[in-house]
């Protein structure tokens, strides 16, 4: 694999790892905002991650292909 897309692969692996430890600390947020009784402030965070799933799900999509 030449420099530039071992590079890449690199970044978007390192997104991927990223965007998933982030997912887990907006979730901890949201039970916490939802302990608080702000279920719409969870709400929200939740939205966030599920959009941040899917858009990691992408990411690897990308990954995979690059990959391939």
């Amino acid at each position: 694999m030449e420099s530039g897309m071992r590079e890449l692969d690199a970044l978007l692996d390192y997104l991927v790892k990223h965007n998933t430890d982030h997912a887990g600390e907006i979730t901890d947020l949201a039970t916490r905002a939802k302990a608080l009784g702000k279920q719409e402030v969870y709400d929200h965070l939740i939205s966030g991650v599920d959009l941040l799933k899917r858009s990691n799900q992408s990411l690897e999509a990308a990954l995979t292909i690059l990959r391939g």
